[in-house]
């Protein structure tokens, strides 16, 4: 086993899911899925306390076609979200924005549907959790329907109708070290499986599991990378016992002592985008720095003492990263002149 390990206090946890299966003969679907668990503390909200547990829990349903990568529909489900509609909020909520996802029914997920995405859903115009998952399935169909079709030429089975070949499973947890120190976990692994067969074992059914760990530690108080480490581990139904790690520390250590907000997914393009054997990793250090901040919100307890003991008359520090609640325009519930405004913690 690789020796990256976090350390301290459990604060967050963000789960992101994407998995694959065929519809028909022409149609295949992809569901994706982000949950966002806090696991220590509360936070003030706009018009109440929010307590630790899940925060978000939202999925986007896909149905495409695999020679085009066109999207045939879209359907979006946010049972969990952080913002209900109140009085407070004027009504509106976090799933306000989720009808302008629909609108992107007939685009192909090609090179350049992240950029439109962002244009279209980024911002004050959507929501960062389903925008987050969607950027996740952008880059992951394409990958999924190259293995399951460079399969399909080297086996001719297809798999079952409904039967999921390809999953894609990231997870982002976040601890508290020290007053000073994050550690940041993140796990992401594509799973891709063949058909079954009666006289196989389950084992078998296995053709890739492809695995990237990344941890990083940051310093909580200048937002900065301390460390860096990333390995590799790659298996077949043949080599699950065998297969070694692979470190990529060489490549990760060039982003220590750089800030992670703002600007890392610039630099995470600029340093990993060129290379497509690292299109996982760059999907696995693009979660950094928007699961950063959902950490950050389960560290509430420092700033209620800070405040405490502020003399009565001056100004209390303010809580991690920018203020309770989301940055100006980070999304649409946070929207200059939104009737939602910043809460009093």
């Amino acid at each position: 086993m690789p020796t990256l390990t976090a350390q301290g206090l459990p604060l967050h946890t963000r789960s992101l899911t994407v998995a694959i299966s065929r519809k028909s003969d022409t149609l295949w679907h992809a569901r994706g899925d982000v949950i966002d668990l806090r696991k220590n503390g509360f936070v003030p909200t706009h018009y109440a306390i929010q307590p630790s547990g899940i925060i978000h829990m939202m999925s986007i349903e896909i149905d495409f076609d695999p020679e085009t990568l066109e999207m045939k529909s879209i359907a979006v489900d946010q049972p969990f979200v952080a913002v209900e509609p109140s009085p407070a909020t004027g009504g509106e909520c976090c799933r306000d924005p989720a009808p302008r996802l629909i609108d992107l029914e007939g685009e192909r997920l090609d090179a350049g549907f992240t950029k439109r995405l962002g244009a279209h859903f980024g911002g004050p115009l959507g929501c960062s959790h389903l925008l987050t998952l969607f950027q996740l399935m952008a880059s992951t169909i394409p990958r999924g329907v190259r293995e399951e079709k460079e399969r399909l030429d080297q086996e001719g089975t297809a798999s079952e109708l409904g039967d999921r070949f390809f999953r894609r499973s990231l997870f982002l947890d976040g601890f508290e070290k020290n007053r000073e120190t994050i550690d940041v976990s993140i796990q992401l692994a594509d799973t891709h499986s063949r058909p079954a067969s009666p006289d196989d074992r389950i084992t078998d059914r296995l053709r890739i599991s492809h695995e990237w760990k990344t941890l990083a530690a940051i310093d909580r108080k200048r937002f900065k990378i301390q460390t860096f480490d990333a390995v590799e581990r790659k298996r077949s139904a043949e080599t699950l016992g065998s297969a070694s790690w692979i470190s990529h520390q060489a490549i990760v250590s060039e982003l220590i002592d750089a800030p992670l907000i703002p600007g890392l997914a610039g630099r995470l393009f600029k340093l990993l985008g060129k290379n497509a054997e690292l299109a996982p990793l760059l999907d696995n250090l693009l979660q950094l720095a928007p699961g950063f901040i959902q950490i950050t919100a389960a560290l509430m307890d420092e700033y209620f003492e800070q405040r405490d003991d502020t003399p009565e008359g001056e100004d209390a520090p303010k809580p991690a990263v920018s203020g309770v609640g989301g940055n100006l325009n980070s999304c649409y519930m946070w929207r200059e002149n939104a009737p939602m405004r910043s809460p009093r913690p």
